[in-house]
Order: structure tokens, then C-alpha cells, then sequence
């Protein structure tokens, strides 16, 4: 079962830590909060791919019973947390290649740092994060 079952949208956590080495997890999720230092991921649950969780369902808004969904089917629950400490960036990623969706640009002085794949580990490790 493919992970993008799990959640609506696409983000990287970049680890903290010098053994760590700016490691990166790529992950879906349909929410993250941050509570007490420790990064939270929720999601509603398996369903298939690009259905809205709001809605139960990509095109008809119903469920797979037929039953429109309410607020009280919305029941989150936690699907991964990392603890205070243990990341140090976390970022919507892009589904291509893993990058930060919303950078267009990144620059330490005149340099521009690499894009795709390797681009939040290599600013992480060069202490951009």
C-alpha cells in the first residue's frame, strides 16, 4: 500500500543532530502541529489517493457507504511525532523530488545552493537550517 494513502499532503523532516548528518524522512500526513517542541503528524486514515479528508471522497463528497461525512467522523489520530530536539526543519515538499515546495531560490551570499533531492540536506549541513 502506497504511503500517499496516508495523508492529503507531502512533507520532509530534516533530523537534528551531528550523527545524524541533516538525514531527512519524507512522509504524508493530512496535518502537522507542533506541540511542546515535538512535531506532530495526524492523519485520518488509509483511504485511496487524492481523496479529500474533509470530504471522504474525491468526487462525490461521500463516503464509500454512500453517507455524507460529518464533523464527528473526522477523528484524527497520530501517525508519526518526532520529539523536541530530535528535528530542526521540516518543510511541504514537493512530490517530484523531495525539495521544498514553496522555495524558488536559495542563496548563501552569492552562492546558490543545488536544488532537488539533495537541496535541504545540503543547506541543512552547511547550517542554513
Amino acid at each position: 500500500m502506497p504511503a500517499i494513502e496516508y495523508g492529503s499532503y507531502y512533507w520532509c523532516v530534516v533530523l537534528a543532530g551531528e550523527e545524524r548528518g541533516g538525514e531527512s524522512i519524507h512522509l504524508h500526513a493530512d496535518s502537522l502541529s507542533i506541540e511542546g517542541g515535538s512535531l506532530v503528524f495526524k492523519s485520518i486514515g488509509r483511504r485511496p489517493a487524492g481523496t479529500d479528508p474533509k470530504n471522504g471522497d474525491a468526487s462525490s463528497g461521500e463516503r464509500s457507504e454512500g453517507k455524507p461525512k460529518d464533523a464527528s467522523d473526522n477523528k484524527e489520530m497520530v501517525y508519526i511525532a518526532f520529539a523536541a530536539g530530535s528535528w530542526k526543519m521540516v518543510y511541504a515538499a514537493k512530490l517530484q523530488d523531495g525539495s521544498p515546495a514553496s522555495v524558488e531560490h536559495w542563496r548563501r551570499g552569492e552562492e546558490e545552493l543545488p536544488r532537488g533531492n539533495n537541496a535541504a540536506a545540503t543547506a541543512a549541513s552547511s547550517g542554513m537550517a
